[in-house]
């Protein structure tokens, strides 16, 4: 009796559904790919030992049958090859690994909320002021459009005789470098600016009222000015909020004269990223080099400014923005 008992008990514990899962194999798919991908193209490829790194992701992942449950594995992937400027996306979800947050202040993120549009003004000593906004990414129409409004806006100062301008960054958090870089093209050579450092040398260029890496022509605008503004003094201010495509918008005035970036130490997302498609509902964004300024100087890490000043921004209050004030004062003392 006692033994018909048992079966029978142990026999219902058997029919109970259980919670235990088995890795899918579309999981296992997208971690061997992602893991392949990474050992091809990642920056950091060569730091890394492929084999130990698939066998913990696998293991960390071996209940997972939901690719939405992920989130984890890829972030531990991201963080082997130290890529904080990657991500991988699934479907609506996005996986990134962060090394740690960026001192951004809250004047930053209430500008970055009301949506950052370029401003310009006169300040005391007939010095012009200069907002740089994000740019995000779209079709070669729509970085047009944003390099013309830019350019525009530079058109405005530059046709008022201003003496020195201030470029302000601070809210440039990246999108595509080429539109704001040919949005000040008259502060800038024509020529060769800089460069992508992947596996190849990718060369930046301004050609007329075009933007070129190496040979393609990826935006261009028509100014309404065609003043040569190379020997004017210019400052560019920085901050936690100046990363991405924002800190190779500065590289691309390294080495031009009379040229200093005021202000802290920018984001230090100075990658350069390509984005890569898995399949139909996943992608990933990978960080494949790093950016050169004209005189061959590869920038790693974040951008340290030529002055450092740390006071409060003041974006609705420009003219007592410390920032602002001694910048004007730089400016006043190289003016030709």
């Amino acid at each position: 009796m006692k033994q018909t008992i048992f079966i029978f008990f142990l026999l219902s514990f058997l029919a109970k559904p259980t919670s235990i899962h088995a890795q899918s194999d579309e999981v296992k798919f997208l971690i061997d790919t992602t893991i392949s991908i990474m050992k091809n193209n990642a920056v950091n490829a060569n730091t890394v030992n492929w084999d130990t790194l698939r066998s913990n992701a696998l293991m960390q992942a071996k209940n997972i049958d939901n690719p939405y449950e992920l989130g984890s594995t890829m972030r531990y992937l991201y963080r082997s090859i130290n890529d904080f400027h990657g991500a991988f996306f699934w479907k609506d979800s996005t996986f990134q690994w962060r090394h740690g947050e960026s001192a951004i202040s809250d004047s930053i993120m209430n500008e970055w909320k009301k949506g950052v549009k370029s401003i310009t003004m006169v300040l005391d000593k007939n010095i012009g002021y200069l907002r740089i906004p994000s740019m995000p990414g779209g079709s070669k129409e729509d970085y047009d459009s944003k390099a013309q409004m830019l350019n525009d806006s530079l058109c405005i100062l530059l046709t008022k005789n201003i003496k020195g301008i201030i470029l302000d960054a601070r809210l440039d958090g990246g999108g595509a470098m080429f539109p704001m870089i040919l949005g000040v093209k008259q502060l800038l050579s024509q020529g060769f600016l800089g460069s992508f450092r992947t596996k190849k040398k990718e060369d930046w260029f301004i050609k007329s009222n075009g933007f070129f890496i190496d040979t393609t022509l990826l935006t261009e605008v028509k100014p309404k000015c065609e003043l040569n503004a190379q020997k004017i003094p210019v400052v560019i201010l920085v901050g936690p909020g100046t990363g991405s495509s924002g800190e190779f918008f500065l590289m691309a005035f390294k080495g031009r004269k009379n040229t200093i970036l005021l202000g802290s130490q920018t984001a230090g997302w100075v990658t350069v990223n390509t984005g890569i498609s898995i399949n139909d509902t996943a992608f990933m964004n990978l960080s494949i080099g790093y950016g050169a300024d004209r005189n061959g100087k590869i920038y790693k890490e974040a951008l340290e400014p030529d002055i450092k000043i740390t006071s409060v921004d003041k974006f609705n209050d420009i003219a007592n923005d410390e920032k602002v004030k001694a910048a004007i004062k730089w400016l006043e003392s190289h003016i030709q």
